[in-house]
């Protein structure tokens, strides 16, 4: 029977999430990727914001859902840096408006 963690809201605190995966056992193998020996983690979205270390994030989370051991559901977060990035074909506009707000919050 597969076991599983769930994580969600790490908002681009890296050092917690590296903290935080070394709490539940799970080990950083020789190709970077961290793994436990018997179970996965489910990631509830929401990667990305507040936090320094956003692209640290995604550089671990991204390479465990590659390899196997770990799943994920997009997030809020991601999804508005998704429809932030993306131009309506018939608009012509961002499907997020590029209003300071946004633009601060997107801008790391």
């Amino acid at each position: 029977m597969q076991r599983y963690d769930i994580i969600g809201d790490i908002h681009g605190c890296n050092l917690t999430l590296a903290k935080l995966l070394a709490t539940l056992g799970y080990r950083q193998h020789a190709d970077g990727i961290y793994r436990h020996a018997d179970r996965k983690i489910i990631f509830l979205g929401d990667f990305i914001d507040r936090g320094p270390g956003q692209r640290e994030v995604i550089s671990v989370v991204k390479p465990m859902i590659e390899a196997g051991s770990a799943l994920s559901v997009m997030g809020n977060h991601e999804y508005n840096a998704i429809a932030y990035a993306t131009v309506d074909e018939v608009t012509g506009t961002h499907l997020r408006p590029h209003i300071d707000k946004n633009r601060k919050q997107h801008q790391a």
